[in-house]
């Protein structure tokens, strides 16, 4: 038998089906890494059982495999090279993790009265842009017309809404992903990116016309900002059709989130079949827009940033009690619940007539690009679990916090670390 002591003694089967259904792809390899060190050989067909996916994902997890030096293909099956150094892929550990994340405690319930594992719904839906980001770090910004040396450049994913979604995902939110990308040299990375992150459902569109997104972005290694360039390409080409070709995957969310880095009438019409379905619609008016505001009657939650706060009010945030008078005024407009992030100066609420300000957490502050898409992946993910908006947005923080440790927008710690910070 398989590993069934290792297994069977800490899950039932349908636990541990659901555990492995939960796993990206490099969670994935690793399982498959320790069974071999186990078994030595394993056959295609018991691995796919194992880990709950069809054949042509095993298929293409032993490609990747075997391209890294670390197993041997053979007919059917697959065998461990010799001289893998195993150690680093503990099985036990993982599995740790994975309980750590909640994930049965957060997806699942157990039914007592039938001793039975029943899924639950936390449906989120994630529509928005993925973009390849061009990264350059630097002692500082340059001026107009000035020419700096790097001292490092990267190329990673990102898009405001890959990031959020991957966010979510690690936060244990059951996600479904829609986007647009171009048929290009970035296509084949964003599918691989994508099917590493762990989300649940990613609908990937095609253009035949328009490039995938790029961000270009600057790094100040000196103050750990930076400075950003979109070139929205094959996001801004989503139409009507597509989205209605998601209609069911609207539908069946209890929250839908989205950002301002795609077509806007695709944005708008998406909204309203959510508004029109019963889902909570969270709006991060990212980029700015200058449609923005005839968004507002379909948003339920909206989280811009000061600059953001600023440009939908004609108020200037620039500090607390601006930031008040900002939200006030944009609850005015029709919206609910207004979070305003204020960067190192933490959280504004504004729900029920009531201000509720976050404070900044403490964190060694490396890269903050992605940070607000970190925080919003969080708080849509906390409140599907079921939170307050004032726990979930306590809990984005924490995340966000541990995101700008990170370099890169698209490198999401997992939620298991927000406990520790939360109590540091």
């Amino acid at each position: 038998m398989l590993s069934s002591c290792l297994y069977h003694n800490l899950f039932s089967a349908k636990a541990l089906y659901f555990i492995m259904k939960k796993l990206s792809r490099n969670e994935r390899l690793a399982v498959i890494l320790k069974l071999l060190n186990m078994h030595k050989e394993l056959s295609n067909q018991k691995i796919s059982t194992l880990l709950a996916v069809t054949a042509k994902t095993v298929r293409c997890d032993l490609v990747q495999l075997e391209k890294d030096g670390l197993v041997k293909r053979v007919h059917g099956g697959v065998s461990q090279s010799e001289g893998v150094d195993i150690k680093k892929y503990s099985l036990d550990a993982m599995l740790a993790e994975l309980l750590d994340r909640s994930i049965l405690n957060d997806s699942m319930a157990l039914d007592s009265n039938q001793g039975r594992l029943i899924k639950m719904k936390h449906n989120v839906f994630v529509l928005g842009s993925f973009n390849v980001d061009i990264v350059a770090n630097l002692a500082r910004f340059p001026q107009p017309g000035e020419t700096l040396h790097s001292s490092s450049s990267s190329i990673g994913a990102g898009g405001k809404g890959a990031n959020q979604a991957y966010a979510a995902a690690k936060n244990g939110a059951n996600v479904s992903f829609m986007t647009k990308i171009g048929t290009d040299q970035f296509s084949q990375f964003a599918r691989q990116h994508l099917s590493s992150t762990g989300i649940d459902n990613t609908i990937i569109l095609e253009s035949s016309t328009s490039p995938t997104g790029t961000a270009l972005i600057y790094v100040s290694e000196q103050a750990g900002e930076n400075m950003i360039a979109v070139n929205e390409g094959a996001n801004m080409t989503l139409t009507d059709d597509e989205i209605h070709s998601a209609k069911q995957h609207i539908i069946n969310a209890q929250l839908f989130l989205t950002q301002l880095e795609t077509n806007f009438d695709a944005i708008k019409l998406a909204m309203s079949i959510a508004k029109d379905n019963g889902a909570k619609v969270i709006l991060n008016p990212a980029p700015y827009h200058q449609r923005t505001l005839e968004l507002l009657p379909l948003v339920d939650m909206i989280t811009p940033n000061e600059t953001e706060a600023s440009l939908m009010t004609g108020i200037e945030v620039t500090d607390l009690d601006s930031a008040k008078q900002a939200a006030i005024a944009i609850h005015a407009l029709g919206v609910t619940s207004v979070v305003i992030t204020r960067g190192s100066d933490g959280v504004l609420l504004y729900e029920n007539d009531q201000f509720t300000l976050i404070e900044v957490l403490k964190s060694a502050v490396v890269d903050t690009t992605g940070a607000g898409d970190a925080f919003n992946g969080a708080l849509v993910a906390e409140l599907a679990r079921g939170s307050t908006l004032h726990q979930a947005a306590k809990y984005a923080n924490a995340y966000a916090s541990l995101a700008v440790e990170r370099l890169g927008a698209a490198n999401m710690p997992d939620g298991s670390l927000v406990a520790a910070r939360l109590n540091a």
